[in-house]
């Protein structure tokens, strides 16, 4: 319970929660085309800050150097956001800037977080080499509940858009202060070619890697405000929030962990090590994300029935079908720490441009259309990069059909006792009203599969991954 995945579930847990609340929250006081107006400049908003917190970032991880590297890498980070920060405000004023509200408004005040970020990314990196891990996830933890106390507190005194914005400030402020105040560290004016341009070379797969997974993942929200409203997008948005809920709270800490894992194991050249930390990373994920995203997605109409507001009834089928989607990322997560730490970074990179050009191809020619139909676009594409994901990463780590099949089976099964206690509590009403019945089924899954992952673990099906 005090391992590092353990605190950075938790966190991560705890986090993301604090993230569902404020859409609660935000469900009851902005329509869905205000909520899409703010989610088309947040997207644009986490592709910047995600490419901050990719390559360079990893790099930091693995370099045999520190004190030589850190500064020039830092000047990078800096850079790439930077740049983010240029094109959303360059965007904003485009098309039309402060006064003219909506998408303009929320690009234009969102715009400095990317270069901000590059100050959070350089310091957590470096607790995360040193395996402080408990560390920024906790720190992670603060700042989302500082974001969801500032932007409550400005929803009451009648701000819109304005107290998403704000909050995502108050998270950025905190966190510097926790690692500023952990790490006792700033960057310092230095640049070396040398750092610039070994890092140049082994950072842009991850870069083109992150991009294209961040397009995968905002895509739709992009697609949908240029063909559609920013109804759309709120209705896509909000599903994805509660969709995406569930699955970040286990697949960013083991993210995370399996990164600082397959680094440490890079330096030994040990391969038959990183095969079997990534058996376990991969056995521990779908055991968790199968059962959980199948029960999100067949308790979806009562989810959002119940717990947003009746005007953003629209998101409920997006819920459900990206429910299963997420479900398929424990397929793909490992791609990126597996196949660079193997040396082979040009191919997960080709993996996920191929990711990145059936997404743009489903989007326009299916999910165009609807919020709904940019869900099972989403689907299809992330079954089709699985099967390629894992064919790809089981050659390189030489794992067999065997081996797969053995990782594979405890979370399979899983997800089908919890289907059985959902099909089961369905056919036998014994709570009156849709609220109640959520919570029961929802209680009885949690239960059932917490006693099962208990005696998995006591088996030795199933291991907890350490940094």
């Amino acid at each position: 319970l005090t391992s590092a995945f353990a605190i950075g579930v938790a966190a991560r847990i705890a986090a993301q929660v604090a993230s569902f609340v404020l859409i609660l929250v935000a469900s009851h006081a902005l329509d869905l085309a205000q909520f899409g107006s703010y989610a088309i400049a947040s997207a644009l908003m986490v592709i910047a800050t995600t490419l901050v917190y990719t390559g360079i970032y990893h790099l930091l991880l693995r370099t045999d150097d520190l004190d030589r590297d850190r500064d020039t890498f830092f000047l990078m980070q800096l850079a790439i956001g930077g740049a983010g920060a240029l094109l959303m405000a360059g965007l904003g004023l485009a098309m039309g800037g402060f006064a003219a509200g909506g998408t303009d408004m929320a690009l234009l005040a969102l715009a400095p977080n990317p270069a901000l970020s590059a100050l959070s990314a350089w310091l957590e990196a470096q607790l995360v080499r040193e395996r402080r891990i408990r560390t920024t996830a906790l720190a992670v933890l603060m700042s989302e509940l500082a974001a969801l106390a500032t932007s409550v507190a400005m929803f009451h005194a009648g701000y819109k858009i304005e107290a998403l914005i704000a909050g995502r400030y108050a998270a950025m402020a905190l966190v510097l202060l926790v690692y500023l105040a952990v790490l006792r560290r700033l960057p310092r004016p230095r640049f070396r070619r040398d750092s610039a341009r070994r890092g140049l070379q082994q950072a842009w797969p991850l870069w083109g890697s992150s991009g294209l997974g961040m397009l995968s993942n905002y895509g739709a929200d992009l697609v949908l405000g240029a063909f559609l409203s920013p109804a759309a997008v709120g209705a896509y948005r909000a599903g994805s929030r509660v969709a995406n809920t569930a699955a970040d709270v286990v697949l960013q800490p083991l993210g995370t962990i399996s990164w600082a894992r397959f680094a440490r194991l890079e330096a030994t050249a040990n391969r038959a090590e990183i095969r079997g930390a990534w058996k376990e990373n991969l056995a521990l994920c779908v055991a968790i994300l199968a059962p959980a995203m199948l029960s999100v997605s067949l308790l979806a109409p009562g989810i959002v029935s119940v717990l947003l507001d009746p005007a953003w009834g629209a998101a409920a089928g997006v819920v459900a079908i990206l429910a299963l989607s997420r479900s398929v990322d424990a397929l793909v997560f490992l791609l990126e720490p597996t196949l660079t730490c193997l040396g082979r970074g040009r191919l997960q990179f080709l993996v996920r441009l191929g990711d990145a050009a059936l997404l743009v191809v489903l989007l326009l020619s299916l999910g165009r259309f609807s919020a709904e139909a940019a869900a099972w676009a989403i689907l299809l594409k992330a079954v089709l990069t699985g099967v390629a994901a894992m064919w790809v990463m089981c050659a390189a780590l030489q794992v067999r059909p065997a081996d797969l099949a053995e990782i594979l089976a405890p979370g399979l099964g899983l997800a089908l006792v919890c289907l059985l206690v959902i099909i089961t509590l369905g056919a036998m009403p014994l709570a009156r009203g849709p609220a109640a019945e959520l919570f029961l089924t929802a209680g009885a899954v949690i239960v059932t599969w917490a006693l099962a992952v208990a005696g998995l673990m006591r088996g030795r099906w199933l291991v907890l991954p350490t940094p």
